[in-house]
């Protein structure tokens, strides 16, 4: 079942005693969190036509009544929540897991999009529990590879959640170590495409480290950054923002990027294989050693030492 045949059979229930026109708001909602009542109310504009807002405004106080979604804050974020859940609760097979799509290679824009939920949902938490003078939870964004390729892309994006105060962290290969080397063998050796005549792990780890120590510098030494290197090699690539993962393996044919992807929910309700792969993510975290390539210092060399004693 698609999710707009999800939301039209459910708004279609008795027991909700939706109106046409409130069934025509909730069929708006997009599947993915992070939809603001302004892209709510202009979803609907082009779908159903012009409508004032006040008038749009107390449709949604009415589904957020049916629909008991109460309490102080914004109740658009709660209302995506309890749709979701019910959605995968609904669906048959691997969506009970978490499994939202299969990727050919890893998708950009798919992260990008993730990384801005991310970031608004903690502008909104800040701004909630700042209200009722409590603390609000910290979101996350994980990365584990050999070495990102993509870290460059994503480093806006990065900046703006150190900014907002999100965790992130960051575990890459120590590039001395046998396994990264042998990483780099098996690439060279199997590669589908050409790799480029300079291609090496240990440059490539050291080009990630030379992005983190500008975003570093950048954000004034951010203390919920957090690096971390380990000499073991792991059969995943995982990309973490908020709900959102993306799971590949290390083939030996072609870098993680460009292998299929997993796109996971971790709000699954079954964590069966969202669970298994955050452990492994935890495991190699806590036998990894902190890096951190603070500026201005001969981190370099610190590097080639890190595993030595």
């Amino acid at each position: 079942m698609s999710w707009i045949a999800f939301l039209q059979a459910l708004g279609e229930r008795q027991e909700q005693a939706l109106t046409p026109h409130e069934l025509e708001v909730i069929l708006c909602l997009r599947e993915e969190p992070g939809q603001s009542k302004q892209q709510l109310l202009e979803a609907y504009q082009r779908r159903q036509g012009p409508i004032e807002e006040e008038a749009f405004t107390q449709r949604l106080r009415t589904i957020y009544r049916k629909f008991n979604i109460s309490g102080k804050g914004y109740k658009l974020p709660q209302l995506q929540r309890f749709l979701a859940q019910q959605y995968q609760q609904s669906e048959p097979g691997l969506s009970r897991f978490g499994l939202s799509r299969i990727h050919a290679a890893f998708p950009t824009d798919t992260f990008a999009d993730a990384l801005e939920r991310l970031l608004h949902n903690q502008e909104q938490a800040q701004e909630e529990t700042q209200e009722e003078g409590q603390q609000y939870g910290q979101q996350e964004v994980a990365i584990l590879q050999t070495f990102a390729p993509n870290l460059e892309h994503y480093r806006a994006h990065l900046s703006r959640c150190l900014e907002a105060g999100v965790r992130v962290r960051i575990l890459l290969a120590w590039p001395y170590s046998v396994a990264a080397g042998l990483r780099e063998e098996v690439l060279k050796r199997y590669a589908a495409e050409p790799l480029a005549e300079d291609f090496a792990i240990q440059g490539s780890v050291i080009a990630n480290l030379e992005i983190l120590e500008a975003t570093i510098r950048a954000n004034r030494n951010p203390t919920n950054l957090e690096i971390r290197r380990y000499d073991t090699l792991p059969s995943l690539s995982l990309y973490r923002a908020g709900s959102t993962l993306l799971a590949a393996p290390f083939l030996h044919g072609a870098l993680a990027i460009h292998t299929f992807q997993l796109e996971l929910d971790l709000r699954a309700s079954d964590a069966l294989l969202t669970g298994t792969l955050l452990n492994d993510f935890e495991r190699m975290w806590t036998v990894a050693r902190p890096f951190l390539p603070a500026p201005d210092q001969n981190w370099r060399n610190e590097l080639k030492i890190l595993f030595t004693d």
